[in-house]
């Protein structure tokens, strides 16, 4: 029962609305930039159901139509506008039935939690640790600037990139800006707009680094993303940059391979940049964005408000690529890292400890890799190392599984010999 009211408050709740020029086609298989990531999230979503189901000795092809039976529900009700400005598609469709049948293989390798020997436990702990360095690799690629037609420092003496005026009358997809932009400068590349409207600008190739000013006035009452500068690369639509207002807050957000892959990317979020303005406030208000391989940062300055927000990209931020459920600098931003991590970590220290009497060699030869792995990613990607705090919660994650680990082989061993004395 509780996997399906979760399932409901998830997909028929009156919230997430879509903007309307942003809303997918319907019934779509592929729907939208962020496409992997909405079938992640899907399949995390209908996992709990279909580990309950198989729980009930529900048989797997029948968890399988069971999933897609909901889905299909599901999206019907969106189809017919229950909840508004939600887009139906058979893509929620197929993730949800796969994510029953993910359920199903949870309970399937239940086994695995105490294996049958301490060469097993190794195994499990090495190829978890192994999948763990895999995983940084693959969020640190994701947080890096596409490869093609990227300005590098090595070719900016031979041809600098070339910045221009868009042709685009209006931001694809997205609404017009209601304040006032009154000066956009990006790489310093400058120019000037006075007037509504986003301020979109062309630059011939990808930059590694993108620095963005804007001086404006009033605000926009559109309660979505609304962009106010807008930095594509000429001949493709999708944005670098872009830097707008989100209900009285700024925001920046990048793309990067991660939106090549379907996955999201770290949006950056300034609050209350625009509260306490009118529409029409001739005040101005000075947003600053840096974007770089390894750090985001957003500023804005204004006669009621100052403030700069800045994100370190590092390698153990892949949750904010793969859920749409948590935001960072939201309210349960530290809880969905501390989850991720645990997922990372806990299980490494779970089976490496029933390696028993070769515990402590299996947990040192895990740890050397995570090591060796993390602290590659920053010379290889060029995204940030992993902090300090980070990596004591690591550790001290890793320590937790282990613990675990070590009191439920006691609990089990305890089982087994007050079995052995009752009979």
């Amino acid at each position: 029962m509780a996997s399906v009211v979760l399932i409901l408050l998830a997909t028929v709740a009156p919230y997430n609305a879509i903007p309307a020029g942003s809303m997918p086609p319907r019934w779509c298989l592929v729907c939208g930039g962020m496409w992997l990531t909405d079938g992640i999230s899907n399949v995390v979503l209908f996992a709990p159901f279909g580990l309950a189901l198989a729980m009930l000795g529900v048989r797997w092809w029948m968890v399988l139509l069971l999933s897609a039976g909901f889905s299909l529900g599901v999206e019907g009700l969106q189809s017919i506008g229950v909840p508004p400005a939600r887009s139906a598609a058979w893509a929620d469709v197929v993730a949800n039935a796969l994510g029953g049948l993910f359920g199903v293989w949870l309970l399937v390798l239940r086994g695995w939690l105490m294996p049958a020997s301490w060469r097993v436990a190794v195994r499990l702990a090495w190829g978890w640790a192994a999948g763990v360095v895999a995983m940084l690799a693959l969020t640190s690629a994701a947080l890096g600037p596409r490869s093609g037609n990227l300005e590098r420092p090595w070719t900016d003496r031979e041809a600098a990139a070339t910045y221009a005026r868009s042709p685009f009358p209006h931001v694809p997809g997205q609404a017009w800006y209601g304040g006032q932009t009154d000066s956009v400068s990006v790489n310093g590349y400058a120019t000037t707009h006075r007037g509504t409207g986003p301020v979109i600008i062309a630059v011939s190739r990808e930059p590694a680094t993108v620095a963005m000013r804007a001086v404006l006035r009033g605000r926009e009452i559109e309660p979505f993303l609304v962009p106010i500068v807008f930095l594509h690369v000429a001949g493709d639509s999708s944005a670098v940059a872009v830097v707008g207002e989100h209900n009285l807050d700024a925001k920046l957000v990048v793309t990067r391979r991660a939106w090549d892959w379907g996955l999201g990317m770290p949006v950056l979020r300034l609050p209350g940049v625009f509260s306490g303005r009118s529409v029409r406030d001739p005040r101005p208000v000075v947003l600053e964005a840096w974007s770089a391989p390894d750090t985001l940062r957003l500023s804005a300055t204004s006669a009621a408000f100052t403030g700069t927000r800045a994100l370190a990209l590092t390698p153990v931020i892949g949750w904010v690529l793969i859920q749409t459920v948590f935001a960072l600098g939201g309210t349960f931003e530290l809880f969905a890292h501390l989850c991720w991590l645990a997922a990372l970590m806990m299980p490494i220290g779970w089976w490496g400890i029933q390696a028993a009497t070769r515990s402590g060699r299996v947990l040192g030869i895990a740890m050397l890799w995570l090591w060796v792995g993390a602290t590659a990613m920053p010379r290889v990607f060029g995204v940030a190392p992993i902090g300090a705090r980070d990596w004591v919660i690591m550790m001290a994650l890793l320590a937790a599984g282990a613990a675990a680990g070590r009191y439920a082989v006691n609990t089990r061993r305890k089982g087994y010999h007050d079995d052995a004395q009752a009979d």
